[in-house]
């Protein structure tokens, strides 16, 4: 029987972006070819192959076990111990940003596809432009923060009240956006893990990096200082490491790179990974920012904003979920 959902899964999902971003793995490319890609785990050294079939569906095999082998779904379900095939639905509906089908009884009257799927871009640029919101401001971020100008344009708002945090590549283009609310993260449907920036401000001598959006703003509302901020939204691609490399190329001499990714074995890799970038810049310094007595640099503005947050209103809370 065919199933419309896992055939997206296993087509639209890019397996080579999926596997860095989500579970840490590298290409090797001195193995690799055009069509058949060596990925290996940096922490546990497993070795796969990845290659896409005719049939338009990403596929891979290991090279240590040959029993390990399949689609993503086989992939996600051995990596992410997943007890059964609908809890590897559910996070692979996340990274894709698509809601849960809908019962063959309840579904809706068939829609063009052009209207099924709106247009990333379309998506974005139709969000509204805010100065605060609930989830943010339940996060500890106030006001001042979210609306300076630094952060201008880099964050919206979509009708279910879901803080799009866009994505763009070294020409300003849209590539992306991650979506986050109260119990839900994903990435728009189509789009490209690029880079969420700030924007470049006159005296910035610093550029912080950090793995989500909030932890940029966190970092800067704890410390204000004058930087420009990226972030890679979980661990970096090698296409994101290639992006960066040309960032740091192109900043002032003198400037600190600050590495400031989560408190964990995965932090302090992504953060060597960063510093071995720098090094390679004898005009740029390198930091390493870790958060004392916490996972993550929103987890610290938290324990400081305890008061603010305590002081929100209590409302309804949005739905959180693709804006479609």
């Amino acid at each position: 029987m065919h199933d419309d959902e896992l055939h997206r899964f296993k087509s639209d999902i890019h397996f080579l972006h999926y596997a860095a971003d989500r579970y840490g793995y590298r290409r090797e490319r001195r193995e690799s070819s055009v069509s058949s890609h060596v990925l290996r785990h940096p922490g546990t050294d497993d070795k796969i192959v990845v290659r896409k079939d005719r049939d338009g569906h990403w596929t891979y095999f290991s090279v240590r076990d040959d029993r390990d082998h399949g689609t993503i779904i086989d992939f996600v379900q051995r990596r992410g111990r997943h007890p059964s095939l609908g809890s590897v639905r559910e996070e692979l509906r996340s990274w894709l940003g698509t809601p849960r089908p809908l019962p063959e009884a309840l579904e809706l009257p068939r829609r063009s596809p052009r209207a099924q799927q709106r247009p990333m871009a379309e998506v974005f640029e139709s969000a509204r432009v805010a100065s605060t919101c609930d989830y943010l401001a339940a996060r500890g971020l106030r006001p001042e923060t979210l609306s300076d100008l630094r952060f201008a344009g880099t964050w919206r708002l979509d009708r279910r009240g879901n803080v799009l945090f866009a994505h763009r590549d070294e020409s300003g283009a849209l590539t992306g956006f991650e979506v986050k609310n109260r119990g839900f993260t994903g990435f728009a449907a189509g789009g490209t893990k690029t880079a969420w920036q700030s924007r470049a401000c006159p005296g910035d001598q610093k550029l912080v990096i950090t793995e989500s959006a909030i932890d940029a703003l966190s970092h800067h509302q704890l410390y204000r200082d004058a930087a420009r901020y990226v972030s890679t939204a979980g661990a970096p691609s090698s296409t994101q490491m290639e992006l960066l490399g040309r960032l740091l190329a192109r900043l002032a001499p003198e400037t600190t790179v600050v590495a400031a990714f989560d408190s964990d074995e995965a932090g302090h890799k992504i953060a060597s990974r960063i510093e071995t970038l720098t090094r390679r810049l004898p005009r740029l310094y390198f930091r390493r920012d870790a958060p004392e007595g916490a996972k993550d640099w929103n987890d610290v503005l938290q324990r400081v904003e305890r008061d603010f947050i305590l002081s929100l209103p209590k409302g309804p809370r949005e739905r959180a979920g693709p804006e479609r």
